[in-house]
């Protein structure tokens, strides 16, 4: 029975992330190669104007003196074209519009569902970046230029994703969907599964319903064949029907359910506590940050 036990708090933590955010159902967006031709010139700016304002950001947060590591801006490259990494959130606020004959960048206040044309966008900025992160760090690291030459520099010298106009939009183009606002615990949610799979405990991930279905059938059979093997009046007063032994893992599963959804916002909170205590350490804060519990 312990086993059944364990079953069923995974399928429960597991179904509390799936139901959150992610549909089973839904196959995984894919870029618009065919779009990044109209599009990759405002990327490149976008990009430039990002990446320069989160470095101008770490300088100004040093103390007096310090100096800006160079393995920061490193990371900050190597993350800037995920829209699931903070420095990469920028693409996640884009929505793709159409204009007469062309397609702009409309940036939201608020993070999307990063689908169809925030891959596209993402897409687009991977293109850009491509070998060039060694360069775009030491630039940014060093940072002697403005915003404006550094974008010239980029978009124009570097990538030439600029030195062309883009071609005119089709007529017969169909436009994409329109921009769908993430609110904040789904953010969170997708981040933290990235996360997982960047860490290698990804991959396809189930709604309760069908872990249930995919990983408890035949726990009646299994459950009444171990009774069986039992000889006396503990073996009468152990045996229980299908429907009470199904009822019993769904008991356990919803209780499971409420604890994972607990241990998620609590875990979620003493995370962002840490967070906060190491960006006011890097800041220079003189206060002693007390030691967050996980």
């Amino acid at each position: 029975m312990r086993s059944f036990v364990t079953q069923a708090v995974l399928v429960a933590c597991i179904g509390v992330f799936a139901s959150a955010q992610f549909n089973p159902s839904k196959p995984p967006a894919k870029p618009v190669k065919s779009d990044i031709q109209y599009i990759k010139c405002q990327v490149c700016e976008l990009l430039a104007k990002n990446a320069y304002r989160q470095v101008n950001d770490m300088k100004k947060a040093l103390r007096p003196n310090q100096k800006l590591p160079e393995m920061a801006v490193i990371e900050l490259m190597e993350h800037i074209t995920d829209p699931t990494k903070d420095q990469g959130e920028w693409i996640a606020k884009i929505d793709l519009v159409e204009s007469g004959d062309k397609l702009l960048l409309e940036e939201q206040k608020e993070l999307g569902d990063c689908g169809v044309e925030c891959k596209t966008v993402q897409r687009a900025a991977e293109e850009i970046v491509g070998d060039n992160d060694t360069d775009l760090a030491e630039e940014l690291w060093k940072l002697k230029m403005t915003r404006s030459q550094f974008t010239n520099w980029l978009c124009g010298q570097l990538t030439k994703s600029c030195k062309t106009k883009p071609p005119k939009l089709p007529a017969d183009r169909k436009p994409g969907p329109p921009f769908t606002v993430l609110d904040e615990q789904q953010a969170q949610l997708q981040k933290m599964m990235a996360g997982m799979k960047e860490q290698g405990m990804g991959g396809t991930v189930y709604d309760r319903d069908t872990i249930m279905k995919k990983y408890m059938n035949g726990y009646d059979d299994d459950y009444e064949d171990d009774d069986e093997e039992e000889e006396g009046p503990s073996a009468v007063r152990g045996k229980q029907p299908s429907g009470a032994a199904k009822g019993t893992v769904g008991k356990l599963a919803e209780k499971a359910s409420n604890v994972a959804e607990s241990a998620l916002s609590y875990t979620q909170e003493k995370l962002s506590s840490a967070f906060s205590q190491a960006s006011n350490l890097l800041a220079g804060d003189k206060k002693a940050a007390p030691t967050a519990e996980l």
